[in-house]
């Protein structure tokens, strides 16, 4: 075994999305949890294609995400576009941050960084942002 196949994974909110999510909306999340001084570690997750019902949405990516992420928090992204946020400690179904994404009316790609950021903010502890939209 090569001394890099046995290092562990640097601490990071890990982002997992389905291989169809749309390339803006993975963008901004990782820009949103960048902002806040986080690293953050995606890739697409092979499961999300062909797995059982339920498997690829945002929710459950998301919390695969977060046990996998050694700041226990994870971001999921289905092919929709829209963004969850998970912590590790939390029931499977119940994310911490949930956002339908372009569904909902005049949505667009900022509400990744919003969720980003969010997510970012759980591991910092600071209050979590606004997300836009929410209130003028």
């Amino acid at each position: 075994m090569s001394p890099a196949a046995s290092a562990p994974e640097p601490p990071a909110v890990v982002v997992r999305h389905h291989p169809d999510a749309p390339a803006a909306v993975l963008r901004e999340v990782l820009a949103g949890v960048e902002e806040e001084g986080v690293p953050a570690a995606a890739w697409p997750d092979p499961t999300a294609v062909g797995g059982p019902p339920g498997d690829a949405g945002a929710v459950a990516l998301a919390h695969r995400a977060a046990r996998r992420s050694r700041l226990d928090v994870g971001v999921g992204i289905d092919a929709a576009g829209a963004v969850v946020v998970h912590h590790a400690k939390l029931p499977a179904d119940r994310p911490a941050l949930t956002e339908p994404g372009p569904v909902r009316a005049g949505a667009h790609p900022p509400y990744g960084r919003a969720a980003g950021a969010a997510a970012a903010r759980i591991v910092t502890g600071l209050p979590l942002p606004a997300v836009p939209g929410d209130r003028p």
